[in-house]
């Protein structure tokens, strides 16, 4: 019985820690309610864009980069020490004179089943850049997130 319960409670482990793994590259792309300026993601990123995400992944922070006449907003939560954590661009708004982009982080509960293992948190939406500075809005977990 002991052993079959071991079995079970190892297999769902196992279960828990790959349903928590993403493919790295595989950005969600979210737009405001302006739909026409929407960029589809491409299967694959930019080397130049992939290397960006690579080197920023551990920092906390918020950035932007154009490419290519796209403009690429990228969110990471650096480096935490097991799942549960993450973090959403949730809307991108066009304002008069900025973009607004408004971000959700969410953070383990106390009795929250997590991966054992360091992740890095992060998201990357891109649009057709507006040429407008860019505000970041912090919601849930975090109040505040660091431009870079």
């Amino acid at each position: 019985m002991l052993k079959r319960v071991l079995i079970v409670t190892l297999a769902m482990l196992l279960i828990l820690a790959l349903s928590g793994c993403g493919e790295p590259g595989e950005p969600v792309n979210h737009m405001g309610p302006d739909e026409e300026d929407e960029v589809t993601l491409p299967d694959e990123l930019p080397q130049e864009v992939q290397a960006w995400i690579e080197a920023a992944k551990n920092d906390f922070a918020a950035q932007t980069m154009e490419y290519e006449g796209i403009l690429y907003l990228l969110v990471t939560y650096g480096e935490k020490p097991t799942g549960g954590y993450d973090v959403e661009i949730t809307e991108i708004v066009e304002a008069e004179d900025k973009l607004l982009v408004t971000v959700k982080f969410t953070e383990p509960g106390e009795d929250e089943m997590v991966t054992q293992a360091l992740t890095y948190p992060y998201d990357l939406a891109m649009l057709d850049d507006p040429q407008l500075p860019v505000e970041f809005n912090a919601t849930g977990a975090e109040t505040d997130v660091p431009v870079k």
